[in-house]
């Protein structure tokens, strides 16, 4: 059987990234490094002759803070937010790499982005799309190409 549109949209975004899909938070450095994917609820876009949707997706990036020990307090920070920063346009660039994920989708639009950093431990960087697609009306296993 052929697998749905939106399965090999999702399985296309998370190989783009490099991640994996819905897997649990890292608990601690040995689960590091590690980018997740997660889809939402998809939302429906009026179409004619075909099934229109926008699925919100979130890819989180962790990794195990830089050793900011012989840094200043100051400096640290400063070196941890460009280690998030940095991981954030890793994200970025590779989702640019082909928007279209293997022409699956008509594209995705930038919805959020954020980092986080905790000294001595992790480092966060999060990203926030909205990919657009569409399948053949009563057939999810079709894309539509029109």
């Amino acid at each position: 059987m052929t697998a749905p549109v939106r399965e090999k949209l999702l399985a296309a975004v998370t190989a783009a990234v490099g991640g994996e899909y819905a897997i649990p938070a890292p608990e601690d450095e040995r689960d590091l490094p590690v980018t997740i994917v997660q889809d939402g609820q998809d939302e429906a876009l009026p179409r004619y002759g075909a099934s229109g949707w926008v699925t919100p997706i979130g890819i989180g990036t962790a990794q195990a803070a830089i050793d900011t020990s012989a840094m200043t307090s100051t400096a640290a920070r400063a070196a941890l937010r460009a280690q998030a920063h940095d991981m954030l346009a890793a994200l970025l660039t590779a989702l640019h790499v082909d928007e279209t994920f293997g022409e699956l989708a008509e594209g995705f639009d930038l919805a959020g982005q954020g980092i986080q950093t905790e000294i001595g431990k992790f480092v966060f960087a999060e990203l926030q799309i909205r990919v657009r697609w569409q399948h053949v009306r009563g057939n999810p296993n079709l894309i539509n190409e029109t």
